[in-house]
């Protein structure tokens, strides 16, 4: 391992900290992955949220939060090319720089920090070795030495995973029941017939195969680990193609960020990545994709070439969307915004601007008797009607809990959540999630009326 990356992978939770060590954590909460504990350094704190998505013995992260130098720079599922605002973009006077690359949105600093999420699954924390010693979360000390990596934010060294996690808990997130209910790679054990079939070569055996396309990254990354963890995933997913590529994928990503080139993995019917419009997938894609606020970003790329869907000739990235250049979007008061967008601006929401092809123009704005001043990007939200009749309205892209069990109640456990999860240019789709007796269904109500369960 890289002294200084921490890498936290799809499914279990899987952790591989700082030090090296790999721990896997199925709980939901809002977590501190990272955060620097002493004094002397700039301050840092990155914290992931997490949730099952159709099965409760497993967990994904869906939120990523930075917090630097007095910003917050959030990164939400389902958002690629995203950050709360459209990237790339800077803050602080350029001391924070949000941007795509890859398939990932990437947070750097002046300092040295580098958070990246792929929007899905797979997120990556970088810190300079200035950090040794100094950090703490789920990531663990980086001292180079793993035999302490699960101290509490207490200061105590246990033993058990599931006692580390909690107490890295954000306080604050006081949804009941997010806690995970099992431990490590017991939550669901492998029988020894799957052990030895997802164990080979046609499966996660291909990670550690001394011919096979991975064997350039073995002497830096040993693979066992993700083996493991890759074998695990597949017994909860009855061997779901989908768990495999995730699980190969976060192997290839990490060898490529630290330089290696592997031999091509994926090919026809298997793990083939099916790219957006105007856009084509190269295996050896520029780490740093041209875009309407950089057109010439590729010129110096300081990072290593990796796994991209690139914009075709004659178009260019315009808030992780590949458009013709001449529908290139707006540079507005330090943000990108897309040709044809419309935002609300100002803390009073004083102001309504949209974009047209490079201008932006914008008029007085007052909200209305039913609208909040913090709708998100000046999206209008839902209507609710409560068990007890009252009918109110929510503004933004948040998850909210409709209904739920609390507290010690004796009654069956269930949860029920609705979403607005954006999809590219086609707007909102509003998603149902409904957890009980350990499983999850989802139902997504798209733009186009039409209804998917679990997809």
């Amino acid at each position: 391992w890289h002294l200084n990356s921490c890498l936290i992978t799809p499914h279990t939770f899987a952790h591989h900290f700082f030090d090296g060590t790999v721990f896997h954590y199925q709980g939901t909460c809002t977590y501190v992955l990272s955060e620097q504990c002493k004094n002397g350094l700039p301050y840092y704190r990155v914290e992931g949220k997490n949730e099952h998505r159709g099965s409760t013995h497993v967990s994904w992260t869906r939120l990523v939060r930075v917090h630097v130098y007095n910003e917050t720079i959030e990164l939400v599922k389902g958002r690629r090319g995203e950050a709360k605002v459209t990237t790339p973009f800077s803050l602080s006077n350029g001391t924070i720089q949000v941007y795509e690359s890859g398939f990932s949105v990437v947070v750097t600093t002046n300092f040295g920090l580098v958070v990246s999420y792929d929007a899905n699954h797979h997120v990556q924390i970088s810190v300079p070795h200035t950090y040794f010693n100094a950090t703490c979360g789920l990531c663990g000390n980086f001292n180079n030495h793993g035999g302490d990596d699960f101290r509490t934010r207490q200061g105590q060294i246990v033993s058990s995973d599931v006692v580390f996690a909690n107490s890295w808990q954000v306080s604050g997130d006081d949804e009941p029941g997010c806690e995970a209910r099992c431990g490590g790679l017991n939550c669901a054990a492998c029988t020894s017939t799957q052990t030895a079939l997802y164990s080979s070569a046609a499966h996660c055996g291909i990670l550690q195969s001394t011919s096979g396309p991975f064997a350039a990254c073995h002497q830096q990354f040993p693979p066992q680990n993700y083996v493991d963890s890759c074998v695990y995933d597949l017994c909860i997913g009855g061997g779901y193609q989908p768990i495999l590529c995730q699980a190969l994928n976060a192997y290839a990503s990490q060898c490529q960020q630290s330089g290696i080139q592997l031999q091509s993995w994926r090919r026809s019917g298997f793990c083939e990545i099916q790219c957006p419009a105007n856009s084509h997938f190269e295996s050896q894609g520029t780490g740093c994709p041209p875009t309407c606020v950089n057109p010439n970003s590729t010129n110096n790329c300081p990072l290593p070439a990796q796994e991209s869907c690139i914009c075709n000739p004659g178009y260019i990235l315009s808030g992780g969307v590949c458009v013709r250049h001449s529908d290139c979007g707006c540079s507005f008061e330090g943000r990108y915004y897309r040709s044809g967008e419309t935002v609300i601006l100002d803390n009073d929401c004083g102001r309504r601007c949209s974009c047209r092809y490079g201008s932006m123009t914008c008029h007085s704005h007052r909200c209305g008797p039913l609208e909040l001043c913090d709708v998100e990007d000046g999206e209008r939200g839902w209507s609710y009607h409560t068990f007890d009749g009252l009918t109110y309205q929510y503004p933004g892209a948040c998850r909210l809990t409709v209904s739920k069990v609390i507290g010690s109640s004796s009654q069956s456990h269930f949860v029920v959540t609705t979403e607005k999860v954006p999809r590219r240019q086609q707007g909102f789709s509003n998603v149902i999630k409904i957890e009980a007796e350990g499983t999850q269904i989802s139902i997504e109500m798209a733009p186009s009326s039409k209804v998917q369960v679990n997809d």
